[in-house]
């Protein structure tokens, strides 16, 4: 009987611990530093990876960019697409996002090799499904948000554009595809 009663009051315990310490405190959080789902926070996103362009570090470009990566990538397509879908877009998603950063670094090059980068980023609202009609279509719907960045070069003033696709998963924006839509639209 004291026992129970021991059992109970650390039950008891726990759980006043779990709702005094917050919401979210208890449940997995996103490893890493979360950012806003606005445009600011999509900008700030961007932050180590112009650092690291403009020091020529080419791994710290790498591992700055992987924040535009679906963590568990995976699970993530298992979650919104079929079976034989998910199976496809997972195989093909690490290469997407590779040739996103490779696209990227070679339009800043282009406009002034070496430079700092100022970025502004604007949304353009949501993407509407679509895509071709053998393309892989999510089980459920999901929400696909659009943006146009605006990236100046500090010492030529030299700018471009840049069009993505990303969707907002644990804490970050993740990159979907180029201004055409998601890429599974496309497969």
């Amino acid at each position: 009987m004291k026992e129970t009663g021991r059992v109970l009051t650390i039950i008891a315990l726990l759980l006043v611990i779990a709702f005094t310490a917050g919401p979210g405190s208890v449940s997995a959080r996103p490893v890493g530093e979360t950012y806003k789902q606005s445009a600011d926070g999509l900008a700030k996103e961007f932050d180590s990876f112009l650092k690291a362009y403009h020091k020529g570090d080419d791994t710290g470009m790498e591992q700055a960019f992987s924040v535009f990566r679906i963590p568990n990538a995976k699970q993530w397509f298992a979650e919104h697409f079929s079976a034989e879908d998910a199976a496809r877009l997972g195989a093909a998603y690490g290469q997407k996002t590779t040739d996103a950063m490779n696209s990227l670094i070679e339009d800043m090059n282009q406009a002034g090799a070496g430079n700092k980068y100022s970025l502004h980023c604007e949304a353009r609202g949501d993407v509407p499904p679509s895509g071709k009609e053998d393309a892989a279509h999510p089980v459920q719907p999901i929400r696909v948000e659009q943006f146009v960045m605006e990236f100046q070069a500090s010492s030529t003033r030299q700018k471009f554009l840049f069009i993505a696709n990303f969707v907002y998963v644990d804490g970050a924006y993740r990159f979907v595809g180029g201004g055409g839509g998601p890429f599974w639209g496309k497969m």
